[in-house]
């Protein structure tokens, strides 16, 4: 079983999804069993989504801002 610093590399990695299935049984289990990794899991999954969430908000304020000078322009 890897250690809590491998498992952590793993479960930062951006290629997790992209990982072999007995890799990611391997990281259920050591997650099934060790808190500490367990809760940076969810707080990975937090900042992700956050990101997400930011990224998605950014591109509708650009949007916005598209619309309001194409419609000054048209004036």
């Amino acid at each position: 079983m890897r250690s809590c610093q491998g498992i952590s590399k793993l479960l930062m990695s951006d290629q997790r999804e992209a990982q072999i299935w007995s890799k990611r049984m391997e990281i259920r289990l050591h997650l099934a069993i060790c808190r500490f990794c367990s809760r940076l899991e969810r707080q990975l999954k937090q900042m992700r989504s956050g990101a997400r969430q930011m990224r998605d908000q950014d591109e509708a304020d650009r949007g916005l801002e598209d619309r309001l000078i194409r419609r000054l322009f048209r004036r």
